[in-house]
């Protein structure tokens, strides 16, 4: 009998969990009505790149490089470093056809995959409910949403980044060679995706050493540091040369992005200012959830013991805050740091809705979460379809909010 019911809940989770993502599956298709791809930017560069690759195989990786070598006009735009991306969009290329919405595609079912991942390590350090009501929030995300429509990398870059993330800790806690192989594998790809993904290097490495130094049980293992400094590291790099046709394409590519953001106009205008412009953007998209999330820091500080879990978590989201704050700033850089946001929003609700409602507070922490979940969409509607935002920098979002003055 027991059996029977946990097995009739775990369907109701799953069915609640499939009708979560369709809801929010189907919201960004009916949006690809009215999208205008932008040919003349980033996406171009995607489509060029991904029609290359498809129509020629991967042995074509050098012309790309030459290609974007050649020209300082292409200097500002994606790099073919990128070639994690390049092949898997090629192949997306290839199924459903050379075409932006091939991209768009790749972005919807690496957003998909992403909210899917995340119910799964959510529910295995959490609670099977706390992984679905976060899910509904990471679902409605007015960021993620958005990026799950366009021909961009930032979608897929995001699953691969979180996917990291959680095998780190995985890695971590369960000391076992297959759950490090998982973490190179899905790092290592990450970086291959966007190459500023190797920053994350310096937030593992500082939380294997704090991690130690706090609690003494835990130290430092060699195999640790190796795994997040050094053997990614070895593999991207092989790959690097090998597509790009020898080491000096990849060096004088790499020059060029070292150098981007001091010579690219966009960047300076557009990216530049105090870290936290990512605050004010999360804020501008989903004021509710940014509310919850700083109240959650507050309460978690003041709690008498804590949860390796959380303040992994916590670590994570406040120094990227800071190791991306020396860069440009674009909220689409971030775009990682929704899913502890989000979470820590969950958290806090539920223990606020225990305090104030008590026996209800479940039913409740539901309506609440869909009220939130609303809010987020009824955003991404505005911004990102009606307003037809591309890139959600701080300029962009703050005139379509009418915060100043519009054009």
């Amino acid at each position: 009998m027991e059996r029977k019911l946990l097995f009739e809940i775990k369907n109701r989770t799953n069915l609640a969990l499939i009708l979560l993502i369709s809801i929010s599956v189907f919201f960004i298709i009916k949006s690809l009505a009215n999208i205008i791809f932008a040919n003349q930017a980033d996406e171009g560069y995607y489509l060029y790149y991904a029609k290359s690759i498809s129509d020629n195989g991967i042995t074509h990786f050098p012309d790309l490089f030459k290609f974007y070598l050649g020209d300082k006009a292409n200097w500002v735009y994606p790099s073919p470093l990128r070639i994690g991306f390049i092949t898997i969009s090629s192949l997306f290329a290839k199924i459903f056809g050379n075409s932006f919405i091939s991209l768009s595609l790749l972005s919807l079912f690496s957003f998909v995959v992403f909210l899917i991942v995340n119910f799964h390590f959510i529910k295995k350090y959490f609670s099977e409910k706390i992984a679905l009501l976060s899910v509904a929030l990471l679902a409605f995300s007015p960021i993620n949403m958005a990026m799950a429509r366009r021909a961009l990398m930032d979608s897929t870059a995001n699953l691969f980044i979180c996917l990291a993330v959680w095998l780190f800790l995985d890695s971590l806690k369960e000391d076992r060679l297959l759950k490090k192989i998982l973490f190179v594998l899905a790092y290592s790809a990450a970086i291959l995706i966007r190459e500023n993904s190797a920053l994350l290097s310096i937030f593992f490495l500082a939380y294997i050493l704090i991690r130690s130094s706090i609690i003494r049980e835990n130290k430092a293992r060699i195999a640790d540091i190796l795994t997040t400094t050094f053997i990614p590291f070895i593999i991207v790099g092989i790959a690097y040369i090998v597509a790009a046709g020898g080491v000096s394409q990849v060096a004088n590519t790499a020059r060029i992005i070292l150098n981007s953001p001091k010579t690219n106009l966009y960047a300076i205008n557009f990216g530049s200012g105090p870290w936290f412009r990512y605050l004010i953007d999360f804020m501008l998209l989903s004021p509710w959830v940014l509310i919850l999330f700083i109240g959650f820091i507050f309460y978690y500080i003041m709690k008498d013991k804590g949860q390796e879990e959380v303040n992994y978590l916590l670590f994570f989201f406040l120094s990227s805050i800071i190791i991306f704050s020396f860069f440009t700033k674009n909220i689409r850089y971030l775009i990682f740091l929704d899913m502890p946001l989000r979470l820590s929003a969950i958290l806090m609700l539920n223990e606020l809705t225990k305090r104030i409602f008590k026996d209800r507070f479940f039913v409740a922490l539901f309506i609440i979460v869909l009220l939130v979940s609303l809010s987020d969409y009824r955003s991404f509607d505005y911004l990102f379809v009606k307003n037809g935002i591309y890139d959600p920098v701080s300029c962009w979002l703050l005139q379509a909010s009418r915060i100043i003055p519009w054009k």
